[in-house]
């Protein structure tokens, strides 16, 4: 098994009424990983942070932002493409990228 990266960003706003429902399916998704074992990880990022490069530093842009980051294993990248697709919150705007994480090796002591 392959480790993938999921990153989530937003393409929309979500109403008051749609973020519960988008929490509620999201968490209820993510969970079934869990229990399955193919969740590793999952880091929710709070709103804010800077861009650091070397021109400068600027504040993330909300719109643009990553959301939440989830490592999860598939067997390949079709595979984890294909788990992406069953996140509930593509149907409120989420745009998810998948991409494969690189192994690295342990640093010697």
């Amino acid at each position: 098994m392959q480790e993938f990266a999921l990153l989530f960003r937003p393409t929309r706003a979500i109403t008051t009424d749609e973020l519960p429902r988008r929490n509620a399916a999201a968490r209820e998704w993510a969970l079934a990983l869990q229990r399955n074992g193919t969740l590793l990880r999952a880091s929710p990022l709070e709103e804010g942070g800077a861009s650091v490069t070397e021109g400068g530093v600027t504040p993330v842009a909300h719109d643009s932002a990553v959301a939440s980051v989830l490592i999860v294993h598939a067997t390949d990248l079709g595979a984890a493409v294909e788990l992406a697709k069953g996140h509930p919150g593509l149907a409120f705007g989420t745009h998810i990228e998948v991409r494969p994480v690189k192994p690295v090796a342990a640093p010697s002591r």
